[in-house]
Order: C-alpha cells, then structure tokens, then sequence
C-alpha cells in the first residue's frame, strides 16, 4: 500500500478452490497468490451480497464493473466451520462501509452494524448517483482501455455529466448517453483543486489545444470525490515542465507600464494585460509589494506579508486566472485576476509562491481509530461588506464599481446586504417572488431558441442524422402554418373580397392547391436553410480550420427551431425568424466550435446575408 491508503480487512478466501489473501483498502480490493496478483478499485465494486455455496456453507457472491462487463467472484472461507459466518458477515460488512453512501460512518449514528451471528445478512448494494437514468449505457470503450475512476452528477456551466478517466482519455457523458466532449491524456495539461464561491468542490483541469491551452472547471458533488479525481489525474497528468528556459535569470526582470520601483527595491515579475473584474491593468510583483497599475496611475498595492493564498482558477471563457487572497484589517479578500496566457499566469504563481506561507499538510489518524466525515457549509449569503446589483441582484463587494456578473454601473443604484434582505422581506409580503438563479439545462428541445449556449452545450458533438428529424418538422411546421394563415386568416383581418382575389378563393376551395402550395414553401425553405448551412461551414472553415463542417450543418439545422416557433407570423415573422436563427447559430459555432465571438457571428451572419441577396435577385428577374 501507499501512503495515506487505509487497510480495512484482511483475510484468506476461496475461489475455484484456490486459496487467495483478499485485502480491502480505502483504495482497492487486493487478491494475492497464486500466479498472478488481482487488484480492483473500490469504484468498481457494485455490491457484494451473501450466498450458499451448497450443503448450507456461507459464501460471498462479489460484483464488479470491468471494461467488458459485469462479473461475479464467488469466495468461499478456508477457516473452522464456526467461523464461516463470522468471515461472511465481516467481509460485507467493510465492503458497504467503503462503498455505501458514509463510507466512514461512526457506530452509534442511527444506523445499526449488520450482525456477524448466524443470522441472515441484509444484502448491500450501490444505489446509482442521484440524477442519472439507471438505463443509460456506458461509453464504448476501445480494445485495451480500462477505467480508472468514474463520478456522476458532475457540473460544467450549468450541465451535469458522469466523468469517466479511462488509460486513454477523458470522456464526459451528459444524462441523454450522448458523449458531450472526450480528451485525450495528452491534452490534459495541469489541474489544481479549489472551493467555488458557491462552497462546491471543484477542479480546474488545462487542456491544451492547437490553438492554444484552454480550462475547463469541473464542480463535485462531494469533496470527497473531488479529492479521488485529484489523486487520479496527478497520475496521469505530465510532469510540468520549467516555462522559462534553463538561462540563468536577470537580475531585474523588464518592467511594463509607467511604474517605478523604488530605490533598492527588485522587480521580480510585471506583466500587462491582466483584466480584473472588467478593468486591464498592468501587475508588479517586487521583492516587498504587490502593485496594480491603471491607464491614470498606481489604483492599489499590498506588501507582501498581506498576501495568504494564491490558487489557479479558469474565466468565464476559460482565461488562465488567479484567485488572490489578501488579508487586512477589515478581514481576507479574494481577488481574482484574469491573465492574458497561459505562461505569464504560471509566472506569476512560481513567483507568487516564493512568498506565500505554505499550507499545513493534512494529518491521517492511524488506522486503529475511528474515521469520519467532515462536511464543510458554504459561508453564509448574509455579509455586511457585500452589495447587490439593482438590475441582476448578483451579490458583490461593497467596493465594487460594476456589477461582476451583468457589468452594470452601480452609481446610486446599489443595493447592501441589509437593504437588499429588507427588500426581499417587503417584497414577500406584498406577494411578489423573488428572482431566482437560472435552473440547470435539463435537456429540452426548446432549448434551441431560448437558452442555445446551455443546449449546445449540452447536445455536443451532433452529426446532421441527429438533428434532422427536429429539422425536417420544424420546416413543415412552419409551411403549414403559414399557408393557412395566407389562405384563411389573412383575408378575414384584411377584410378582402374573395371574388377580387381568385388565389385565396382557390386555395380555399381546391384542397390539392393547398397541399401543393405547402409543398413549395417547404422545398424553398429546405434549400435556403441548406445553403446557409453550406455557406456557414465554408466561412467557419477559413475563418478556423479545426471545426468540423459535419457538427456546423447540424448546429444550422436545430437552429431552424425559430422558423416553427415565430416564422408564420405574417410579413415580420419570416424576417424575425431567420436572424433569431442566425443568432443561435452564432452561439452553436462559440460553445459547439470553441469559435471566437467575432469570427462566429461572421460565418453566422454572412450565410443569412447571402440567402437574402439571393431571394431578393431571384424576386427581381
């Protein structure tokens, strides 16, 4: 065993008729003897439930997860026959304690100990991860790939999947079954643990891209399963590499900006470009201070001693960042600054953590003693040194100048923590609700048109054969609707005389022109949305070769939801339709692509752009 792994049990076993020493750890089931060695991880043992193994001898019947399959171990105990029992029962016993929902519970808290008598012994299993279908279907797995953990329920934005890490890559699962995004071993660059600000667990994983390293933040159920992860990917992950080369270092490193240090004082590191909150300034970090400088002047500096802790962090669209905790005498802040690249964000923490005290080495108690769980609450909304946006109600710092999270002024508009609960108390009682957080993306097709960034997101990596079902009946939606609208609602609100008008009197009474009209606005319908498919993954391609032109048909095709949803409104509903579609396929191309805003909005936009040229010079010849 390694260090920190905790022995559990220990004890000789049977299986064929082979006599084995099975060990169970915090970490692994470990069988010795014979040829060979086995070893499972705990995650791979699904239950473990008692049997016969004929003329009333107890037994063990194991399940366990492999990358072809379930399988059973049936053990049998080599031991007296008056301890058959007592073997059986412990056996169960350690196995649901590491595997159950309180791997470490203490005696005494409710739950009672299975008996070891000769009594019978409840079965125990694995509950699956509140949240995920038991019918759902894991990856398919390829020849000689093995699965080192796996974790349900883990949220990226505002997405849940399972996570498998497999000696291949790292696949991501959403609750529908589909793979969402997959990375090889390779891409994964680094990854650090923190405590998100809404008390989740969570781990910021670099991934690197030929395009350049991006990060992904994964937030955990438990902590528990987010430390698992953690000793799992440092595994894995490459040994990190020095970023500045084996020169020896200059003395004074180049200063950015207009700053100056003083006399005697050594710049250690200065770099521009950095955003904090909505604002780029420029850092120095010297041998006694910590400065930040704006377009005007020096706007703040901290000695060095006020500085605690410096953890690695991921933007909003995957910037490299730092969560800065400083303390004072008005308590800690936390800061957090966003850095323009990957290497200056590494600098600054290797230079950073030339200073920092050095965080205290958790303790393990020996394993005579008895475990427990620690919860850890998230701190509590209520802080007097918070205020809270007029226009979004985001909670912010009571020095802040714009709202973080929507970027209104505050000005005289500001809401503190107390007058916003007093203001939240006088709006119960007049009966008004107060606004809530945006739900997490369940899945729903309407999805498209009103939240595309989550259910592209959600629905990554689509082919044109998964999207042209909802394709092909958004289309007739839209021809049907609107020819009715044309042949029976239209002369009625414009009060036209059918007799002046013989097409809508023949659309009304001839039911064959009426399917034939439909017919034709379906077919134009079909390749319009078809060439500005085309015309997108065309742009898209020049604008960034990595895309694939396959996953832009299907992201223009589910686009063409709004057509069904406003496209039929008389005269402005096509015209609305079409840019509402445009603006989805804008935010397909950034989540779906990893597209820039910019360059997206171009492939989206241009397409529209053509097809409309195009009606138009048609209509005129």
């Amino acid at each position: 065993m390694h260090a920190h792994e905790v022995q559990h049990y220990a004890s000789p076993v049977l299986v064929k008729n082979r006599q084995y020493l099975a060990t169970l750890t915090s970490e692994r089931l470990i069988i010795e003897g014979g040829s060979s060695d086995r070893e499972f991880r705990i995650s791979s043992i699904l239950s473990a439930r008692p049997c016969d193994l004929g003329n009333h001898e107890p037994g063990l019947m194991l399940v366990i997860s492999t990358p072809s399959g379930q399988k059973e171990m049936i053990w049998g105990f080599p031991v007296g026959d008056v301890f058959k029992t007592g073997e059986q029962g412990a056996w169960i016993e350690h196995i649901g304690e590491v595997i159950g929902d309180k791997p470490f519970a203490v005696p005494g808290d409710g739950r009672a100990a299975p008996a070891r008598s000769a009594e019978p012994v409840r079965e125990i299993n694995v509950r699956p991860p509140t949240g995920v279908p038991e019918n759902i279907a894991r990856p398919e797995f390829i020849a000689g790939e093995s699965v080192i953990i796996e974790t349900a329920g883990v949220r990226v934005k505002q997405t849940f999947y399972t996570l498998y890490l497999t000696n291949v890559r790292l696949i991501m699962q959403n609750n529908t079954g589909k793979i969402g995004r997959e990375f090889a071993i390779a891409e994964l660059r680094d990854a650090a643990e923190f405590v998100s600000e809404g008390g989740e667990p969570s781990i910021a994983i670099s991934v690197g891209f030929q395009s350049g390293a991006k990060q992904m933040v994964l937030s955990f159920p438990k902590e528990s399963a987010r430390d698992a992860w953690m000793r799992e990917l440092r595994a894995v992950l490459p040994v990190r590499m020095p970023l500045i080369s084996a020169a020896p270092e200059q003395a004074t490193a180049a200063c950015a900006g207009n700053f100056v240090p003083d006399a005697g004082e050594r710049l250690l590191v200065s770099t521009e470009g950095v955003r904090i909150k909505r604002t780029f300034v420029t850092l120095h970090l010297t041998g006694t201070r910590f400065v930040i400088e704006g377009k005007t002047g020096i706007l703040g500096e901290f000695a060095i001693s006020t500085l605690k802790r410096a953890n690695r962090l991921a933007g909003e669209v995957g910037e490299p960042g730092i969560a800065l905790l400083i303390g004072g005498r008005d308590g800690e802040k936390e800061m957090h600054l966003l850095f323009p690249s990957m290497p200056d964000r590494e600098q600054w923490i290797g230079k950073l953590g030339e200073f920092l005290p050095e965080e205290q080495t958790p303790v393990y108690m020996p394993e005579t003693k008895q475990y427990t769980v620690t919860t850890v609450t998230p701190p509590s909304l209520r802080n007097t040194q918070d205020k809270y946006c007029h226009a979004c109600g985001a909670r912010n710092h009571v020095d802040a100048e714009n709202c973080a999270l929507c970027g209104t002024p505050f000005g005289g508009g500001l809401v503190p923590s107390d007058e916003h609960s007093g203001r939240s108390a006088r709006r119960e009682k007049r009966g008004r609700p107060e606004k809530r957080a945006k739900s997490p993306y369940n899945g729903g097709v309407i999805g498209f048109v009103t939240r595309p960034s989550d259910a592209f997101s959600y629905y990554m990596r689509e082919t044109p054969r998964d999207a042209v079902g909802m394709f092909l009946l958004s289309g007739a939606l839209w021809a049907v609707i609107s020819v009715l609208l044309i042949a029976y609602v239209v002369p009625v609100v414009l009060k036209l005389s059918l007799e002046n008008f013989p097409l809508f009197l023949s659309l009304q009474s001839n039911l064959l022109l009426l399917v034939f009209f439909v017919l034709i606005l379906y077919v134009i319908w079909l390749v319009c949305v078809m060439m500005r498919a085309v015309i997108t993954g065309i742009v898209a391609r020049v604008c960034e070769p990595e895309v694939k032109f396959s996953e832009i048909m299907a992201i223009v095709m589910r686009s063409s939801l709004s057509y069904a949803v406003i496209g039929w409104i008389p005269i402005i509903g096509m015209f609305a339709a079409s840019i509402w579609s445009a603006v989805v396929t804008w935010k397909g191309l950034v989540v779906g692509q990893n597209m820039r805003a910019g360059q997206a909005a171009v492939s989206a936009l241009l397409g529209l752009v053509l097809i409309y040229v195009l009606l138009f010079a048609a209509g005129s010849i």
